[in-house]
């Protein structure tokens, strides 16, 4: 509910980053005071460290940062055994014809081109 002259947001800033807690705490004695708020009521306010807002923002982007490496390395990992699964059946089907290079003369570079080239 809004009235008229209500304020709604005030923006305070501290001199140093290290007294945010002293000034949080002298925000919230100076507006319970102000408020007649008693020491057994809650307040009817609410005082918002923007620093804690970044910091907890900062932390759930680190996570989503790790939880990204995490699935990009597993897909790395399941495609190279796939790539290694295929490669092994080629070779496994192709023993014959890799011997017969071998006896021609063909070195073992020439057939892992061959290879590489295929598919």
């Amino acid at each position: 509910m809004q009235f008229p002259g209500m304020v709604r947001v005030i923006a305070v800033q501290a001199r140093e980053p290290e007294l945010m807690k002293d000034v949080e705490n002298q925000i919230n004695d100076l507006l319970r005071q102000r408020h007649r708020i008693q020491p057994k009521q809650d307040n009817d306010f609410s005082v918002r460290n923007l620093t804690e807002i970044m910091a907890t923002a900062e932390q759930s982007a680190d996570v989503m940062s790790y939880l990204l490496g995490a699935i990009a390395s597993i897909s790395l990992i399941v495609g190279g055994i796939g790539i290694m699964n295929i490669m092994l059946v080629s070779v496994t089907e192709r023993t014959r014809e890799i011997g017969i290079r071998i006896a021609v003369g063909a070195k073992g570079r020439d057939i892992l081109l061959q290879f590489l080239i295929d598919r």
